[in-house]
């Protein structure tokens, strides 16, 4: 809602602004009341870099560590050395981008080319609205889930919620999506 007014230029810059801290704030008390549970799997999120918008990330970090998962949520605009940095470091199974600008789409390529390209061959799994206009899915390789719509990130959580913890299993379960 507030995306589409703002584009309609129905607000201002710093009327997205004051709504986005608003919801950050909620987000922030809202995952700090939440019960911990057991941790199964790890992901990394972040926002690609130039894309400052990152509510999207932190809600998908929120959903994630309610469902177990181990989490850490680099934010917005990371540059590609630092992701891959992180990512050798931290070992996550799962690597979630994020984007929401088209001219950043073909950045965010060279982000998903040099993460299948690592050793330790994380899931990918890129977020976006752009998604419903834009068909990215020869920008991955099946190691790539790409995910227009939160109720499809959640079904995938879902299924990738189970005991299993093997890349593979999150893999085939996230192609059902």
């Amino acid at each position: 809602m507030i995306l589409s007014r703002w584009q309609e230029n129905k607000i201002s810059v710093a009327d997205e602004h004051l709504a986005t801290a608003a919801c950050d704030y909620m987000l922030t008390r809202f995952q700090l009341s939440q019960h911990q549970l057991p941790q199964r799997h790890r992901a990394l999120l972040f926002c690609i870099e130039g894309e400052e918008h990152y509510l999207g990330i932190k809600m998908i970090a929120g959903l994630m560590r309610e469902q177990g998962w181990e989490v850490k949520n680099l934010g917005a605009n990371l540059p590609l050395p630092f992701a891959l940095k992180s990512i050798e470091r931290w070992d996550p199974d799962v690597v979630c981008l994020s984007v929401s600008q088209v001219h950043l789409l073909p950045d965010l390529q060279k982000y998903i080319a040099e993460i299948e390209s690592m050793s330790q061959h994380p899931l990918v799994l890129v977020g976006s609205r752009l998604l419903n206009k834009h068909d990215l899915s020869a920008s991955g390789s099946s190691r790539t889930i790409f995910i227009n719509h939160i109720q499809a990130f959640k079904d995938w959580l879902l299924i990738n919620n189970k005991e299993s913890s093997t890349q593979d299993k999150m893999l085939a379960m996230g192609e059902e999506i």
